[in-house]
């Protein structure tokens, strides 16, 4: 199932992945333009305020132009002249005063009304709706309309003689239109006077209002940042705890997927890493035998690697051969038994182990079963040639660089688990081998009845498991492993058979050969009592070794004994070891009778297929006479 981060678009995971570097950049980021904001207004507020100002001093020095132009012609009028020279020095004083004092009223009437610096031109008032009220109650234009016909009536009142003008005229004029002009300007005045009031607090409005959203923007974004921060580190904190605690295996609850999200991830893999590895120790001390060794371990690795199969293989300490001990779960396959480690390439294959060997056989057999990826892994042992384990999963590309360098870690700890399981049962098969030879050494003319025997059984077992006959048996893992182990436990029940019976020279009476047939009851019963000793996940490891003492006398036709089994209601190995033990005791002299050669044991066995023998063992046992001929000629006892 494909996680549903993996399904988002890669600008979805992106975002996710550095959301609290993003948030983070989004806080300074939103501070920052709401100081660059207060800072522009408070820029713009400076220039409105210096507007207002200019403003208002312009008008300041219109009403003293004005009052200066009034006062001079009410003083004219009070002293008018009454003769040409002082006509003529008023002509040369006053008259240049009045147009003097025009000529400024124009000036300061064009600044007034110009749309640079009107009030009612400020384009951001205007935005805001706050020079709306300017612009219906302050009018220049009005202003400007009447000084001009003011200025048209006292043109004519001065006359067209500039050399002469009627300066008494023009101030009775001045005079005379002096309250109306006043009243203007006081009136337009006080009109601006409001509206820079208004400018003054609408921005003092403006003002507080923005920093109280600025500290409200600010601080929503820090308290959030802050609180999602402090839970969720909180939450870290409290994992770590647990995990120091000795509580590994704890996961920090977490559904985010940014930046402290990876780190709580990556420290939910360093508990479920811990908890494995520690599982795995206990498992390794767990475990009795090679088989509950191997299931715990791959339970164990289960954990932070994919294993979807796992197969446990004897080195051959001589070459790259490699033998399947056990395999979960249980593929059947002929491809997985017996294979060899091809020599190391360069290029990467389907099976890697450390050096970048691959396995080719095994490659084939895994991806038939679905198996995409696998890993080869070499368990080195201070006492023997060690083990070989092949992990594989069905996801391409599952073992990752990260997990090969995990297990190549942790391989020497899973060595020594193995170790120390081999070693225990081998000590306990010697106790056992103990007994079968007991029972042999009752019977000195049997040679190395129980090494040819055994090495016999094991060829052919090893045949069949190779072999890719229609209707085939599945076979476990190790099958031909426990066939070499187990086949010289045969007649292990003979330990429970008096001498006078058993070493008795002649035939046997009907008494005797019935005690005589219990030898493989008695021997089921000393292997299953052994058995009995072990731990519950152990007590199959003399499955094998039961079978063969129970079964090796029956025949396929169900004439033998105990239990007057037939076909395949005998188990595989006893009928494999049936085979083996009466071919060699064929081949081998004993003190009634000599030793026959190899082709007429091989006769004696295909006369007697489908009667005694099985015949799909014989059809194997003459495939692997090669290996068995070099068998007997090792250990012949002629």
């Amino acid at each position: 199932m494909i996680p549903a981060a993996a399904q988002r678009a890669p600008w979805r995971q992106w975002l996710s992945r550095h959301r609290l570097r993003l948030l983070l950049l989004g806080s300074a980021g939103g501070l920052f333009a709401l100081m660059l904001a207060a800072l522009v207004f408070s820029g713009w507020a400076l220039a409105l305020s210096q507007r207002d100002q200019s403003l208002v001093e312009d008008l300041r020095s219109l009403d003293a132009v004005v009052a200066r132009f009034h006062s001079d012609a009410e003083r004219y009028l009070r002293n008018a002249p009454r003769d040409y020279p002082d006509y003529f020095r008023d002509t040369t004083i006053y008259y240049a005063q009045l147009q003097d004092d025009v000529g400024q009223i124009d000036g300061l009437l064009d600044d007034l009304a110009s749309p640079a610096r009107g009030p009612v031109q400020t384009p951001l008032l205007t935005v805001l709706s706050f020079g709306a009220q300017a612009a219906r109650d302050v009018r220049f234009d009005d202003l400007l309309a009447y000084w001009r016909g003011y200025r048209e009536r006292l043109s004519a009142a001065l006359g067209s003689d500039h050399a002469e003008p009627r300066l008494e005229w023009a101030a009775r004029h001045i005079a005379g239109e002096a309250e109306a002009l006043d009243s203007r300007i006081d009136t337009l005045t006080r009109q601006v006077q409001a509206i820079v009031a208004g400018h003054l607090q609408r921005v003092r409005l403006i003002g507080q209002w923005g920093l109280l959203i600025l500290l409200f923007v600010a601080g929503v974004g820090v308290t959030r940042l802050v609180r999602s921060l402090i839970l969720r580190l909180g939450a870290t904190e409290k994992g770590c705890e647990q995990i120091a605690r000795g509580y590994f295996g704890y996961q920090i609850p977490d559904r985010s997927d940014d930046e402290l999200s990876a780190l709580n991830m990556a420290i939910n893999c360093v508990s479920t890493r811990m908890n494995a590895v520690l599982r795995l120790l206990d498992g390794i001390q767990r475990g009795s035998d090679m088989r509950a060794t191997a299931q715990e371990v791959r339970a164990a690795l289960g954990a932070f690697v994919p294993v979807d199969w796992l197969g446990l293989y004897d080195n051959d300490g001589d070459s790259l051969n490699i033998e399947l001990r056990e395999q979960f779960p249980e593929l059947g396959d002929a491809g997985v038994g017996s294979v060899m480690l091809a020599q190391p390439r360069s290029q990467g294959g389907f099976v890697l182990s450390e050096a970048g060997q691959t396995v080719p056989q095994l490659e084939a057999t895994l991806r038939a079963h679905g198996l995409q990826t696998a890993v080869v892994l070499s368990l080195p042992s201070e006492s023997g040639a060690g083990f070989t384990m092949v992990l594989a999963a069905h996801a391409a590309d599952a073992f990752s660089e990260d997990a090969r360098a995990l297990l190549h870690n942790v391989a020497p700890m899973i060595a020594h688990g193995f170790e120390k399981s081999a070693l225990s049962e081998q000590l306990l098969l010697a106790a056992v081998n103990g007994l079968s030879k007991l029972a042999e050494s009752r019977d000195p003319d049997t040679g190395d009845h129980l090494v040819r025997m055994s090495q016999y059984a094991y060829e052919i077992a090893r045949e069949m498991a190779a072999s890719d006959v229609a209707d085939r048996e599945p076979l476990a893992a190790g099958f031909a492993r426990d066939v070499l182990r187990f086949a010289a436990m045969h007649d292990i029940g003979k330990v429970g058979v008096p001498d006078a019976i058993l070493l008795k020279p002649g035939m046997l009476s009907e008494d005797e050969r019935v005690e005589m047939s219990l030898h493989p009851v008695i021997g089921g019963s000393v292997l299953r009592a052994c058995a009995g000793q072990l731990p519950p996940s152990s007590r199959n490891l003399f499955t094998v070794a039961i079978e063969i003492a129970e079964g090796h006398h029956e025949r396929f036709d169900g004439s033998g004994y105990p239990a007057g089994r037939r076909g395949r209601e005998i188990p595989l190995a006893a009928r494999i070891v049936a085979a083996a033990d009466v071919f060699d005791a064929l081949t081998s002299r004993r003190p009634y009778k000599e030793a026959w050669s190899l082709e007429r044991g091989i006769a004696y066995l295909s006369e007697n297929a489908g009667r005694h023998f099985d015949p799909a063992v014989v059809a194997a046992f003459i495939r692997a006479m090669p290996q068995i001929a070099a068998v007997y000629a090792r250990y012949r006892h002629v």
